[in-house]
């Protein structure tokens, strides 16, 4: 008899395969709402893309169809010159079903924060404690939206996968997760998302260097509450998913006390995360209208010389195998100008490739949060597929 799906195992394999197509009946979640419309069009032009090959993880030559049937893929979907070239769903899925975006969710995040920086409400030079004071006295104090965003904060949180698995390790990711709702609270006093950030410390001055941290989309996400004056889902529902012209409702899950996870509690199609790409593929442009700003879509993917400086500076980073440019504004730089990608644990990707004028969005379930040889092999098929339609 096959064992149900709960709390205690969804985030792991086989479970993955049932609950990231799911949440909604696992964890209390927030609708996010394509309002009325039609939905912008995706024309159809299909292409053998299922036949281009590129290196296995075995060294050996394989084609993306066969790497999407042995690398637990739930969907592709890939767009060349604003059209659907090739679109496959495995594992039940299918247009309609919503699925786990893991930290693909920042970038919409990003992307939100953007549309609120272009309305001069606030800028990437303004404190953090400047708009929401209640985050005073915080590892925040000094802190700008940009570190936040980039990820530069000096705020210490250990976000170690290596323990990833081990639900009794002394791990502070995992003690966050129980207050952020992914796992079972248990008898703790439910502080939120918001109030386990309160007990992080600062490690290093700010802007000191790039240290990937989930919690700190989260704060960004309190921004953007602050100065819209609405609940994350409802500003995310109103300025960015409605004006995409989305095909769907998402949704969101929900901490404890009711504030949304944002740094990787999202669910949507696939076809709607493709929508996101192709919007920064189009200098934030979709269905005839400017949905991000323009500024905003050039700086995630040029940068300046600090955020490229931060990342090179990073301990975190294995340059030699992960020869990147930076993280900027949720999304990471693969190619400064040229190729970025929002990319979750398990196997999400929004792709960007502006050379080949392609945009590649997938969803997966991998047995680990992070399986290295794997992931480098998806990345391989996806270039492989820029490259092949270029």
């Amino acid at each position: 008899m096959t064992s149900p799906t709960t709390l205690d195992n969804w985030l792991t394999d086989p479970f993955d395969r049932r609950s990231f197509q799911r949440v909604r009946e696992l964890v209390p979640t927030a609708l996010i709402t394509r309002y009325e419309g039609e939905p912008t069009l995706l024309p159809q032009q299909p292409r053998d893309v299922g036949a281009i090959e590129f290196a296995g993880v075995d060294g050996a030559t394989t084609t993306v169809a066969r790497q999407l049937e042995t690398s637990y893929a739930e969907g592709l979907c890939v767009i060349k010159d604003g059209a659907i070239v090739y679109e496959q769903y495995l594992n039940g899925m299918t247009e309609r079903t919503p699925h786990l975006l893991m930290s693909v969710t920042k970038s919409f995040c990003g992307a939100l924060l953007g549309v609120q920086v272009g309305k001069g409400l606030l800028t990437r030079e303004t404190l953090v404690t400047d708009i929401a004071p209640e985050l005073a006295g915080t590892s925040l104090d000094g802190a700008t939206v940009a570190h936040v965003i980039d990820m530069t904060a000096g705020t210490e949180f250990n976000e170690d996968y290596d323990l990833y698995a081990d639900p009794d390790a002394d791990n502070p990711l995992l003690e966050y997760e129980r207050h952020a709702g992914y796992r079972r609270l248990g008898s703790r006093e439910p502080i939120g998302i918001l109030g386990h950030f309160r007990t992080y410390p600062l490690a290093y001055p700010h802007g000191g260097w790039f240290e990937y941290r989930s919690v700190l989309t989260n704060i960004a996400a309190r921004l953007i509450e602050v100065v819209t004056d609405q609940p994350y889902p409802e500003a995310l529902s109103r300025e960015l998913w409605g004006p995409l012209g989305q095909e769907h409702d998402a949704d969101i899950m929900l901490d404890p006390l009711g504030f949304p996870t944002v740094d990787g509690g999202m669910s949507c199609s696939l076809r709607d995360l493709a929508r996101l790409g192709l919007a920064y593929l189009q200098d934030g442009s979709l269905g005839g209208r400017q949905v991000i700003p323009t500024a905003w879509v050039e700086d995630t993917r040029h940068g300046d010389e600090a955020c490229i400086k931060a990342f090179a500076d990073s301990p975190q980073i294995d340059h030699e195998t992960r020869d990147w440019s930076m993280y900027r504004n949720a999304f990471w730089v693969l190619e400064r100008d040229q190729v970025f990608s929002g990319l979750g644990i398990h196997g999400q990707y929004c792709y960007v490739h502006r050379p080949a004028n392609v945009v590649i969005a997938r969803f997966s379930t991998y047995p680990l949060a992070i399986p290295v040889e794997l992931s480098a092999e998806t990345m391989r098929s996806l270039a492989a597929i820029a490259e092949a339609l270029a």
